[in-house]
């Protein structure tokens, strides 16, 4: 192996890493194509356990929690399956080479690591020759003989995990803000840290009141629910009073909020109970924040987004005069799958999966359901997002409910924070447009 270490900490098989063997022979695979010509990165890897490692590898957290505890695998680890690990299996699909991480932890667990090591060399190598291949090579590179089918997975690659790798971590998310801008945004009038919730815990909402608002003046509401998130305060964050912002700068108040998540533990039932408690507060103390309890409308972003259709659509209530979807989830059991929390049957994700999706509530009186807007993002990069949101929309249309729907073609996740350009800023204005439309007029 020369200076070369090809064992690893996950299972993965080094030898037939498309960033060594690149870096080896000069010979790049499809994936060593796209991540050295397409994406620009430096093709330079001596294998997981040295020091020479590829840049994407060396911030891998499985690789760094396995060298922080002295570990010489996952599997050696008494913490093993954790979340380090479990959480990268949405990778099986983007990037299938990824399956074979699992197996080999196995066959290491039943033979050794020596000889796994001696078994991967010759798995490997072409047949017919025996030249080394990688992960993705479709031919020898020195027989030509077709490769594709002798290994374990297909042969092919989703691009958008490097866009999803490339996202900003939870940290930088939390400062950044919407690319949107209104005039009269630092002159919005805020009330902050309200408590919405008594019982246990400490629920907090901000509301947000146009510069010219006075007393005594009823205006109508828009309630942002945030997504996903180990953070206890999101509310606070960058994207959420930006847009609590702009939605006051437009003329109408607006309401950012705390609520429990599932990566803080907690069920779905939980949110959707924190949502409903929310509402139920603001409808009860209207009036002494100046607040019309009969035009509300709920503006739901990335996995907020099942959680707001629910709160808008299950009952019909007919406080809320329409429902805003940005690029999420329109179901649970994505979100669930996502967010790799078991789908047992009997388990309670796959039974509040099934008794909260909004999907069930659109066939039952579509009439009374209120106007929908919703965005996609076309480039998404959060896997099975488009798939569950486009069933959500082809089931609505089949229903003949009323949906805006605007498609950003190159908006990322978030497009609203990280696409500054002429569409982003078009949706956001036909979004406030659609909530002064259906909130203004009675």
């Amino acid at each position: 192996m020369g200076d070369y270490n090809y064992d690893t900490y996950c299972g993965l098989y080094c030898g037939a890493c498309s960033i060594i063997k690149a870096y080896q022979t000069g010979i790049k695979d499809p994936l060593a194509c796209c991540l050295g010509d397409e994406l620009g990165m430096e093709l330079k890897c001596h294998g997981c356990k040295t020091d020479g490692v590829f840049g994407n590898c060396a911030v891998c957290q499985i690789r760094n929690c396995a060298r922080g505890k002295g570990v010489e695998r996952c599997l050696n680890c008494s913490d093993f399956p954790c979340p380090n690990f479990t959480s990268m299996e949405f990778l099986l699909e983007m990037l299938p080479h990824w399956n074979t991480a699992v197996t080999n932890q196995e066959y290491i667990g039943n033979h050794g690591a020596a000889r796994w090591l001696e078994q991967q060399a010759t798995q490997w190598k072409c047949p017919d020759c025996h030249t080394d291949y990688s992960w993705y090579a479709t031919h020898c590179s020195n027989c030509g003989k077709e490769l594709s089918t002798l290994r374990p997975y297909r042969n092919s690659f989703d691009k958008r995990i490097f866009q999803l790798m490339a996202m900003p971590s939870p940290d930088e998310m939390f400062k950044k803000e919407v690319v949107f801008k209104l005039s009269g945004m630092d002159q919005v009038k805020v009330q902050k840290e309200i408590s919405y919730n008594h019982g246990e815990g400490k629920f907090l909402l901000d509301l947000y009141f146009p510069p010219g608002a006075v007393r005594g003046q009823k205006l109508p509401l828009v309630v942002l629910v945030h997504g996903e998130a180990e953070a206890r305060n999101m509310k606070d964050s960058g994207p959420y009073t930006s847009m609590g912002r702009v939605i006051a700068a437009s003329g109408l108040a607006a309401a950012t909020f705390n609520h429990r998540t599932l990566l803080q533990g907690f069920q779905i039932k939980d949110v959707i109970a924190d949502i409903e408690n929310l509402i139920a507060f603001l409808i009860n103390n209207a009036d002494a924040y100046g607040i019309d309890k009969n035009r509300i409308a709920v503006w739901a972003l990335s996995s907020g987004v099942p959680y707001g259709l629910y709160a808008g659509i299950h009952n019909h209530p007919a406080y809320v005069k329409c429902i805003v979807a940005y690029y999420g989830f329109g179901e649970f059991a994505s979100l669930c799958a996502l967010l790799n929390i078991p789908f047992n049957a009997g388990g309670w994700a796959s039974i509040q999966a099934e008794q909260y999706s909004p999907l069930q509530f659109l066939s039952q009186n579509p009439d009374r359901i209120a106007p929908m807007f919703i965005t996609r993002a076309g480039r998404d990069q959060i896997p099975h997002l488009l798939e569950s949101l486009d069933g959500f929309i082809s089931t609505a249309l089949a229903n003949n409910i009323h949906i805006d729907l605007y498609n950003h073609p190159n908006g990322v996740h978030a497009f609203d924070l990280f696409n500054d350009e002429p569409r982003t800023h078009e949706i956001i204005e036909k979004t406030l447009e659609f909530l002064k439309r259906h909130l203004l007029i009675l």
